[in-house]
């Protein structure tokens, strides 16, 4: 599958991050491909937008310091690949070489986007990371994970969690304004921050499971034998795949960033 990261927008993408990583085709479910909005009564208000405007980080010492050599966000949408790409190597090297695709603003706002509502989505991905395949070992009670499949995400956590987290957020800080007008263009009610922290809370309640978890394999995909694993929303489950030492390292970062926020 593929993977990569942008800038000020990585932090979800990165938490993300990662967070699209863990659902792979050729091992497990296959995406869920939604629509971004979904038609609301006409008759109801709209909820408002909100966007944190004073963020933790602005009260350390050195914000002001930082904040003027973080790059400045595009002035545009349109043409803010080279921005986008000089930013992410900014913040992480490795991820500048993932972040290829064209079109990143507009893919990185609505893979939050789905991703606030558990989703993940299979098409017009913002990163490119190849892995190696999913594999199974059968065992006497049935078929489990070849550890070797969470060392395949090692690569991708380490470089997100190798972002500094007060760094990022002091980014995402700066690049807000132009990432809520990106987000916009979806038509969705709510606002792009709000996306952010309801993906960033979501990561960070879910609960391990043991690496040697049961699986079946009914057709093409492998699922977990427990109707109640399997039955879990994708973003869980992407967490799972990556496993319980990744999951860990992933989610401890992601606290810290939260805690700058």
């Amino acid at each position: 599958m593929n993977w990569k990261m942008l800038s000020a927008i990585v932090a979800v993408g990165v938490l993300a991050g990662v967070v699209w990583f863990v659902v792979e085709r050729a091992g497990n479910s296959p995406y869920n491909d939604t629509n971004l909005a979904e038609a609301t009564d006409l008759d109801d208000q709209p909820p408002k937008k909100q966007v944190k405007e004073t963020l933790a980080v602005e009260s350390e010492p050195d914000y002001q310091q930082e904040a003027a050599k973080a790059p400045e966000p595009p002035k545009a949408i349109d043409g803010s690949d080279t921005q986008l790409r000089e930013a992410a190597a900014a913040l992480s090297p490795k991820l500048a070489e993932w972040v290829s695709p064209d079109h990143q603003v507009r893919k990185w706002v609505a893979l939050i986007d789905q991703m606030a509502a558990y989703r993940l989505p299979s098409k017009h991905l913002p990163v490119v990371f190849n892995k190696e395949p999913f594999l199974a070992i059968k065992t006497e009670r049935g078929l489990i994970n070849d550890p070797g499949n969470f060392r395949r995400w090692d690569p991708v956590v380490n470089t997100v969690t190798g972002i500094e987290p007060k760094k990022l957020a002091i980014y995402y800080k700066k690049w807000s304004p132009f990432l809520e007008s990106s987000y916009n263009e979806l038509g969705n009610p709510q606002s792009f921050d709000n996306q952010l922290r309801t993906t960033i809370e979501h990561l960070l309640i879910v609960e391990p499971i043991p690496a040697d978890t049961e699986l079946k394999r009914p057709k093409v995909f492998y699922e977990y034998a427990d109707p109640v694993l399997e039955g879990a929303d994708p973003l869980s489950k992407w967490l799972w795949r990556l496993g319980p030492e990744n999951m860990k390292k992933l989610q401890a970062w992601l606290k810290e960033l939260q805690s700058y926020l």
